[in-house]
This record gives C-alpha cells, structure tokens and sequence, in this order.
C-alpha cells in the first residue's frame, strides 16, 4: 500500500527560525487514513521528540500505540483521524494531532434549572494540549483554527482537561471563543518516590498501621489477600470475569471492553489489577500505562467488603508495585475527590473540559446567553442572601446577642 508519510524524506532536526507572516502558506496538514501510515520510522521519531516536550497532562492519548490500539484494522475507523503538521520548506514534522469526532450535550442553565439543552458535534482534541515542536510558538492558535476550518460540520473543538495555567493560550485564538464547561474541577495526582520506603514515609505511624490492618482484617474475613497484576491480553478475559462478579463493575464488563483492553494489552498500555482473597475478586483497579504514568480510570470493589475498605487496599498495594516494579513518576487518577485520607500524598491540578467555537456562530451566541444567564443568577443570590441576613438582623430582639 502507498504510504504517503513514508515515501517521504523527512528531516529531524528542526532548524530554529521565525515563522513567515502566512502562516497558511507555509504548512500542510497531512491526514493518515490507514494504520500503514503509522508505521513510519521517521514519524515515530519526530512523533516521540515531541512528547518529549508535550505540555498535556495527558499525553497517553497522545502516544503512537494509544492511537495504535484504537485503530488496530487496516484503516483508521471512520471517526478517527491523524493529522500531521508539516512545514513544507523542508517537510518536517512539527504537530502531530489525534482527532475523534463526537457528541456534546449542551444547554441553557439559570441556576440549577435547564430550560433546554441539545446535543452538537465536536471534534475532540486528544490529550487537550496540541502536541507541537516547541520552536514553533505561533502553531497554537494557528493549528485550532484549521482544525474548524477543515471540519465545518463540527460546531466545536472539545479538550477534555485543559490545565489552568494554559487556558490564556486557548483564550487567545483569533477568531474562536473559548468556553469552560462544568468549572474548573480537582484532579488528582499522585508524584511517586524512588522507594516503597519513601512512598510509606509520606503517612503517619498511625495510618500506616491502620492501612497494614485493613488488609490483616480482609484477608481474616475473606481470605489471604492476594495482588493480581493484568497487563498481558490473555489475562484480560479473567478480568472480565472478575469485573462480572463485581456490583459495580457489571456495566463495564462488555465485549467492546475486552477488546480495547486487549488492543491496549498488545500495545503495551495495559496496567490493571485485581485484588484477589482466596477465589474471590474483591476489588479491581482499571488502568493504562504510558509516558511514565499511570493512568488509573476506575476502582471498583464488592459491596460487602465496603467497610473492610477493598478500595483503599487494592490502591495502597498496587502503589507499591508500581514503586517497587515499574518506572512511573507519576499516578493520574483524574477528575474525582477520594477520600480525605489520601490528602497526604495527593496532588491536585485544575483542569476543566474546554470548548472552542467560531466566535460568528449562532453556538457562540447561546454561550454568551449562558454567561448572561450566569451573572444573573449569581446577582440574585446575592440578593438573596442578604435581604434574608437583614431581615434576620430587624427580627432580633433589641438587645439579644
């Protein structure tokens, strides 16, 4: 098959220069459209160089074998695509953009009421963050825009966990608006020590010896505990299985599941854990593995040993293993709020879901409603709550405290 990446020369250093002043005339956007085009050399290497740089916290969806993993036919499925970014004065590589269409429910809020919401079509921006070369600065906005312009049935781009400290640069592209959906919320990350010794320093005496406890306490009730590492594909029907034995891991034990877990297993993404007491499955963890972090999407535990806390558990052993085996740096847990016990050793970052729409858009209008709609609601409120302060305060006795 003609591999259109392939047949091409492409260079790996990047020369150092100001862009032109037309910015279109100077790069192409290059789309894949079979997992034969990912199999370049000299695109991995470029493709690598640049998560090397990559400011997404989450770069996992960003990595040549997530995309990979996705896409494990001949074509790349239809909601699928890659583009690559390419300067044509030498042909070099210089963004790199997994893409995947959608849906998003929007609507029109004042206060807690919805007076109507509709579904659009978004196309999401994998990883949130473009993932460009660091020499060229003026790509960012550049790079947004064209994405719109070549998906004109799309009314958005969507970025699933735009970090605060980033949101001016989505704020400043000409000619799209920037919209923050749901506020900025908490995630959660844990930066992981050399050492399990160091990893268990981080807690007081006290909570260390109530979490070796807990796990005492389960193993006496349910049976030896036992941690079950899940990262081959011959180990994704067992958990499956164990997901099914699971209350709250039913409805995510699916066919489609197992396939992208094995998808992911074969591509070297899956890290997933099982704790085990005697036969039992008492508690599972879901997660992936890539640029040194792990990702960890569910924890899931069985009902009746909820008091036993399998949750806490399953996370404190698998944090050791993760420590003691393998070179992570960091563990993603994302958007949540565990329990206040954690707070020791958690991180939290900011991030929020972010769209971009054209700025001369009727979807742009009903944002500035909403915003509208915002600032009234909270005015009233405030209203609100001191008209009721001050009638508290003329409902009071003369001289009652």
């Amino acid at each position: 098959m003609n591999n259109p990446i392939a047949n091409r020369d492409f260079p790996i250093e990047i020369d150092i220069r100001a862009l032109p002043a037309e910015l279109k005339e100077e790069f192409d956007f290059d789309v894949c459209r079979s997992t034969a085009d990912l199999a370049c050399p000299v695109l991995d290497d470029a493709w690598n160089r640049m998560l090397e740089t990559g400011r997404s916290p989450e770069k996992f969806y960003q990595m040549p074998a997530f995309v990979r993993s996705r896409n494990s036919g001949q074509y790349l499925e239809k909601h699928w695509e890659l583009v690559t970014v390419r300067r044509r004065s030498d042909a070099a590589v210089v963004g790199i953009l997994p893409l995947r269409k959608g849906e998003q429910e929007v609507g029109l809020h004042l206060g807690s009421i919805c007076l109507f919401k509709y579904k659009i079509k978004v196309l999401q921006l994998l990883g949130s963050v473009p993932l460009l070369h660091p020499v060229e600065e003026r790509l960012f906005g550049f790079v947004l825009s064209k994405l719109l312009e070549r998906h004109p049935d799309c009314q958005a781009l969507s970025m699933q966990a735009v970090p605060l400290e980033l949101i001016g640069e989505f704020r400043d592209v000409k000619g799209l608006s920037c919209h923050v959906l749901h506020g900025w919320r908490e995630c959660h990350t844990v930066p992981l020590p050399d050492t399990v010794s160091e990893y268990l320093q981080k807690f007081s005496s006290k909570k260390r010896y109530n979490l070796s406890r807990q796990i005492r306490l389960l193993s006496k009730e349910a049976g030896e505990a036992r941690l079950v590492r899940i990262t081959q594909p011959d180990q994704v029907a067992d958990l499956i299985a164990a997901l099914k034995s699971l209350p709250s891991g039913q409805q995510h034990a699916t066919p489609a599941l197992q396939t992208e877990l094995e998808n992911s297993a074969r591509n070297g993404l899956l890290l997933s854990y099982l704790l085990q007491c005697g036969s039992e499955t008492v508690a599972a963890i879901i997660g992936s593995s890539g640029e040194k972090v792990w990702h960890v999407h569910n924890i899931l535990c069985k009902d009746k040993y909820l008091e036993l806390s399998v949750g806490t558990s399953i996370t404190h052993l698998a944090m050791q293993d993760v420590i003691e085996d393998l070179s992570f740096k960091l563990v993603d847990f994302g958007y949540g709020t565990p329990n206040q016990e954690y707070r020791s050793t958690h991180v939290l970052k900011k991030r929020a879901q972010v769209l971009l729409c054209r700025s001369r858009s009727l979807f742009n209008a009903m944002f500035v409603i909403q915003n509208m709609l915002g600032a009234l609601n909270k005015t009233m409120v405030e209203r609100i709550k001191k008209t009721s302060k001050e009638f508290r305060r003329r409902a009071q006795k003369p001289g009652k405290p």
